[in-house]
């Protein structure tokens, strides 16, 4: 008997990670995590807190669930430290972009793979990856014209780099995927070491639990 693939659990209900996800051509399940991220409030260092973040998603689901969850966190952080979370109104979006016109940025993400019997994990392995993003001098027709298409209301940054907000980049230090919201290259490396097979299904997504 050919024994079964170990059951893989994204612990986020993020449509972008998913589609990621499903480049590796994994099987999994969506397990949206219940983590209160407000409980690392007193993390202000964004090397501690995102993988901090990506961990506690990822024990939050694997507290009652069996399987490898996957846990992820994303932050943008700007020239000054400052984390960039969503932007509250469009004014914040532009101010956003502002300051992060003609400057080199971070963006981290934490990255936590966790075996679980459904109640204790089992194994662990935690990982940062950061890339450095540099945006050219942008003019302000040019940011409000893509604050206005709306695309920036749910993106931490005031920016996707898969969308309209490439055409402000000029250099990229590091993983492209990683800015998306999912470091591929980092992820396949960890899903190898706990026997998860890669490239294997044309449609990886099972329904979410």
């Amino acid at each position: 008997m050919v024994e079964a693939p170990p059951r893989l659990l994204l612990a986020s209900a993020s449509p972008r990670r998913r589609e990621l996800l499903g480049l590796l051509g994994v099987r999994f399940t969506v397990v949206a995590s219940r983590f209160d991220e407000n409980s690392l409030a007193h993390l202000t260092d964004p090397e501690a807190y995102v993988p901090a973040a990506a961990e506690g998603k990822a024990r939050e689901v694997a507290g009652r669930r069996a399987g490898i969850v996957l846990g992820v966190d994303t932050d943008v952080v700007a020239p000054d430290g400052r984390i960039l979370g969503k932007p509250r109104d469009d004014e914040d979006a532009v101010a956003m972009l502002r300051s992060l016109a003609g400057r080199t940025h971070r963006v981290y993400s934490g990255v936590a793979l966790l075996e679980s019997d459904g109640r204790t994990v089992t194994r662990r392995d935690v990982r940062l990856v950061e890339t450095r993003v540099t945006f050219g001098d942008l003019s302000d027709d040019a940011v409000r014209a893509y604050v206005a298409t709306g695309e920036p209301r749910d993106k931490a940054g005031a920016y996707g780099i898969q969308g309209g907000a490439l055409a402000f980049v000029t250099r990229i230090d590091g993983d492209l995927s990683n800015v998306i919201g999912l470091p591929l290259w980092t992820l396949a490396e960890m899903l190898k070491a706990f026997g998860v097979p890669l490239w294997t299904y044309r449609s990886p997504a099972e329904p979410a639990a």
